[in-house]
């Protein structure tokens, strides 16, 4: 993304106690783009559903892989970037938690949510393998479009 915006980046292991840092460079990241307290909420929620993801499923919690995040904005859009260093996946595989069979089973809603409010969410593979999940948002001063 190009403009005037900073890029607020921040490299984790994957430990479950990293997510309170994680969740200061959101509110950081929030606070920059001037976006309004509902839009930093759901950035908050879909930035830490996709974080936890890469910790737990991506790394399996390993603390000798790491996981990436990226927020930025170019005023029209945030793009968040998550990266682990996993074995992969694609969002085809994952089951539909709005599914009979699925509705009781205690995980898999955080991709529901996730691509229920970002606009654009693509899974690639990341250089040196592990995935790569991107997310954009559009906004309109602050606010979600």
């Amino acid at each position: 993304m190009s403009g005037d915006s900073p890029v607020f980046q921040l490299t984790v292991p994957s430990r479950r106690e990293e997510m309170a840092a994680i969740q200061r460079l959101v509110s950081e990241a929030s606070a920059a783009f001037g976006l309004n307290e509902e839009l930093a909420h759901w950035i908050e929620l879909t930035v830490s559903e996709s974080a936890i993801n890469a910790i737990e499923h991506g790394n399996g919690l390993d603390p000798t892989k790491d996981v990436f995040l990226q927020i930025s904005s170019d005023g029209l859009t945030i793009e968040v970037i998550v990266e682990d260093q996993g074995k992969g996946f694609q969002l085809s595989d994952i089951p539909d938690p709005t599914d009979l069979e699925n509705l009781l089973k205690p995980g898999g809603r955080g991709i529901l949510i996730i691509r229920s409010f970002m606009d654009e969410v693509a899974v690639t593979t990341r250089e040196g393998g592990g995935s790569r999940l991107r997310m954009i948002k559009k906004i309109v001063d602050g606010h979600p479009a």
